[in-house]
């Protein structure tokens, strides 16, 4: 069983890739309008038509207690109601209809109600209508000038705020459409910073639109920071909570999605934008029933709404519905037949659904179609490394940094794509390792046995194979592994899936690194989710897959895990089936994510029992053919989900008597005598009274070892482990108290072996074992539990050291080899160990890597005796 600490540091299966790390503070219960705002508003002399023209633009227009025609309107267009009357009526404003109708997805009619208006505002509408209708020359034509009066950048050129908002978006447009360098990009940002710092600092528009360029450049935080600053000069910026919402769900914090969505109803109880980003939450959260309800919502009032149609393409997609998404792409295609959109959004969440082949061909066709678009190739790029399709991914994101240097996501994995190019390779008959040439090449050359052996045992439990080889590759600290897992150095773990590709951090101390930890236990953690995934066509279910994961680790249920589980189910804290899947994804507590590992072990672990290991093979086979995992359990168990866990929850109970942490009788002299305020007398009356109680037991023990008397103290702790038989506690007494009094038998042997079997961070007791062992001339199993030191440790030149001489004693030359190599490695500055390699390749016949040994070691010590290995 996983222990909690490991399951902290494991990374999701989902999240290996896909989400974006960095989710913002939650701003929902934070914002108010700006002081400056409001006092301009209650200003008595502030003029009628400005205070009119102030509370609409700041989104207060309640202060309009009769509002005109044209005000309505405006209202109604910050409401996001599109087919308000207002909005149709000739008299309107222009620019007002003409906005409305892009927003409604009718972009064909903007240019003949702007066909006149030759400004910023204008224009820059008209171009995203050109560009909604895939008519790229057009747009590009509309902008060009609007891009060389910004480039000019005279002193004497007055633009409004809303001038050089308008012309900003521009040259960020015409940057995706044309492949601009990447100063235009700098140039845009500028531009907006200049409205806020020198021309109105109150106009939240441009706030709005360096958030929008800032969230395109994987600038999540930034990002929110400008949003807030926009929504305290507008709460109601309809734009803005959409925006938010959104990175909300990019960062997997469903909880500020669903806030954002609250504050967009608010606005308007039927608001699309609200509708739009309740269909990116389900599709993220692979729920494409509720994805395609929210996107056909928008699309029966407003049926040629583009990003509607694109999420409802991407809902079809993760239904696994081919039919109805390519005529849900035809239709798109019919009102923008030139735009990637609906490709683009298709391939993103096939892709963090890890439906790798389909969302590659969809990116692909994005890429084909827009091929200055960075965004489409930052994904595709992002895609194909999870895919484990590295050059071709080196490829797209050389694209991608060089169309947009300034997305944080695409040059970080650049730069690691191209370092890993020049990685070295070590292939088996089932897996190819990578790894920086240098000292992780211990671990390298450690790895092939161990590989093979997880191989065979791990596709014959979930009888599959997965088609490809697995990729390992070992990243030399945090930073490389969090890029390589999510592009961003900041987030890291210890080892993570993405299907085809395992990476992991090395075991070793030092500066960026996690320490050491049991390196076989966690790719075989992770060799199963590539198994579970390949067999599933990666739908298995979140919960599920880790659940066989974790099933699969050796070692039994940690002690911490037990206390865990026990704790949860008596409190009523267990996770509901479809929620369980969150706790791994944004727990609310430090608890959640362990609780949720371990509870789906122990779910995994009560269908096994009660229906059999066929029942496991078979939910499989159901998820593969995209039955959900609520119906698949019940056609397996024949139990609807809420009948399932209550019966889960009764077998639990046993289960927790059965490790010692029932409920147990007792009073407040029990509870006295747990905290040792007893005398031994009252103790021992309490034992009479309370046989078998594991708390008075415990009591009882440490009392005795505050005692001094072995023989008690002995007797004490066999019986405290015996009644509570998860708690390593006893073990380690035991252990110490043979190595005090010097004696070894089989009681302490069978202590290390219980301490050695859940230890993940250390190799300590399975070195004392093969010390133990091999004193006693067993060498078969002094090899074993060097061994097993070293997969927590490899990079302990004193185990190693151990680890050779067993192997030598043995007769296992290929063993020690492996060891003595790893030894210079180690300590590339100590002669003997060179001395001892050359001679164990000279007896092996290896003689010229026996002379590179000798002149090795003679270089370090002029005296080393080599000169036999040197002829």
């Amino acid at each position: 069983m996983l222990a909690t600490l490991t399951a902290c540091l494991l990374t999701d299966v989902s999240l290996a890739a896909g989400a974006k790390p960095g989710s913002p503070a939650d701003p929902t219960e934070k914002v108010e309008l700006s002081p400056t705002v409001l006092r301009l508003l209650d200003d008595p002399l502030t003029p009628e038509p400005r205070r009119r023209a102030m509370s609409l633009f700041h989104g207060q227009w309640q202060r309009l207690l009769t509002p005109d025609s044209p005000e309505r309107a405006a209202i109604a267009l910050a409401q996001h109601r599109y087919d308000a009357p207002e909005l149709s009526d000739e008299s309107t404003p222009a620019m007002l209809r003409a906005r409305a109708r892009l927003l409604a997805g009718q972009p064909e009619l903007v240019e003949s109600l702007l066909a006149q208006d030759t400004s910023a505002p204008a224009t820059q509408l008209r171009a995203a209508a050109m560009d909604q209708l895939g008519r790229f020359d057009a747009a590009v034509t509309l902008m060009e000038p609007w891009q060389k009066r910004l480039l000019k950048a005279e002193p004497s050129d007055k633009m409004t705020a809303a001038d050089l908002t308008a012309s900003a978006q521009m040259l960020i447009l015409l940057a995706r459409i044309k492949g601009r360098p990447a100063q235009d990009y700098q140039l845009a940002l500028a531009a907006l910073t200049r409205v806020r710092e020198e021309i109105d600092p109150l106009h939240w528009p441009s706030l709005l639109a360096e958030a929008q360029l800032l969230h395109e450049k994987d600038n999540s935080a930034q990002a929110a920071e400008a949003l807030q600053a926009a929504l305290a000069l507008n709460p109601r910026c309809s734009e803005a909570w959409h925006l938010l919402g959104c990175i909300g769900v990019d960062t997997f914090n469903f909880e500020l999605a669903s806030r954002c969505s609250a504050k967009l109803l608010e606005i308007n109880p039927t608001h699309p934008l609200a509708a739009l980003l309740s269909a990116r939450a389900a599709l993220a959260q692979r729920d494409p029933a509720q994805a395609r309800k929210q996107a056909r919502s928008v699309l029966e009032r407003y049926p040629t709404h583009r990003m509607a149609l694109a999420l409802l393409a991407g809902a079809e997609a993760l239904a696994y519905n081919e039919q109805a998404l390519n005529q849900t792409l035809a239709r798109f295609d019919e009102l923008s037949s030139g735009s990637a959109t609906a490709l683009f959004i298709t391939g993103r969440y096939l892709a963090l659904a890890k439906q790798y082949e389909p969302a590659e061909k969809m990116l692909r066709a994005a890429v084909d179609r827009c091929p200055n678009w960075p965004e489409a190739h930052v994904e595709l790029g992002l895609l194909l490394m999870d895919f484990g399709k590295e050059e071709e991914a080196r490829t797209e994101l050389a694209t991608a940094t060089a169309l947009d240097p300034f997305n944080r996501r695409a040059a970080n994995q650049f730069k690691l794509a191209d370092e890993l190019s020049g990685y070295e390779r070590v292939q088996t008959d089932h897996f190819i390792i990578k790894f920086r040439a240098g000292v992780d090449r211990v671990l390298a050359l450690d790895m092939p046995e161990e590989l093979e052996n997880i191989y065979r045992e791990m596709t014959g439990v979930f009888q599959h194979r997965p088609s490809r080889r697995t990729l390992i590759e070992i990243l030399p600290d945090e930073q490389h592994f969090g890029v390589r897992m999510t592009g961003m150095p900041e987030i890291w773990t210890i080892g993570a899936s993405s299907g085809d590709v395992i990476a992991i951090t090395p075991p070793r101390p030092g500066a960026k690194q996690r320490g050491a930890f049991d390196w076989v236990r966690v790719i075989r953690h992770e060799f199963v989710h590539t198994v579970t995934l390949s067999q599933t066509a990666n739908r298995v279910p979140h919960w599920f897959t880790e659940a066989c994961a974790v099933s699969q680790e050796p070692g039994g249920r940690d002690y911490q895990t037990c206390e865990l589980l026990a704790s949860a189910l008596k409190q009523g804290k267990l996770f509901a089936l479809d929620q369980i899947m969150w706790g791994f994804v944004r727990p609310k507590t430090p608890a959640e994510r362990p609780l949720a590992y371990a509870q789906s072990h122990w779910m995994l672990e009560y269908i096994t029992a009660t229906y059999g290991h066929s029942s496991v093979i078979k939910l499989l086979e159901l998820y593969r053919q995209g039955v959900a995992h609520e119906a698949a359990l019940q056609q397996v168990t024949g139990r609807s989900s809420a009948e399932f866990l209550e019966d889960f929850k009764a077998w639990g109970k046993k289960q927790v008597v059965s490790w010692g942490l029932g409920d147990q009788p007792g009073d407040e002299a029990v509870q006295a005598a747990i905290k040792r305020k007893s005398l031994p007398a009252e103790l021992d009356a309490l034992l009479l009274k309370y046989p078998g109680h594991p708390d008075l037991m415990r009591a009882a023990a440490e009392r005795a070892i505050a005692a001094g008397n072995a023989t008690t103290t002995r007797a004490s702790l066999i019986a405290y482990a015996a009644a509570r038989p998860t708690d390593l506690w006893p073990h380690k007494q035991i252990v110490a108290l043979g190595i005090s009094s010097g004696q070894g038998d089989d009681q302490l042997l069978g202590s290390l072996e219980q301490l050695d079997r859940q230890e993940q961070l250390s190799g300590t007791w399975a070195f004392q074992l093969a010390q133990l062992h091999r004193g006693a001339g067993q060498l078969v199993d002094a090899q074993d539990a060097a061994r097993r030191a070293l997969t927590r440790e490899p990079y302990n030149a004193i185990y190693r050291e151990l680890a050779a001489t067993i192997a030598l004693q043995q007769g296992d030359s290929e063993s020690a080899l492996r060891h003595l190599r790893a030894m210079t490695l180690l300590e590339p500055d100590r002669a003997s160990h060179f001395v001892r390699l050359a001679a164990l390749l000279y007896r092996s016949n290896l003689k010229d890597e026996a002379r590179a040994a000798a002149e090795a070691a003679r270089k370090l010590d002029a005296n080393a005796p080599v000169d036999r290995f040197l002829q």
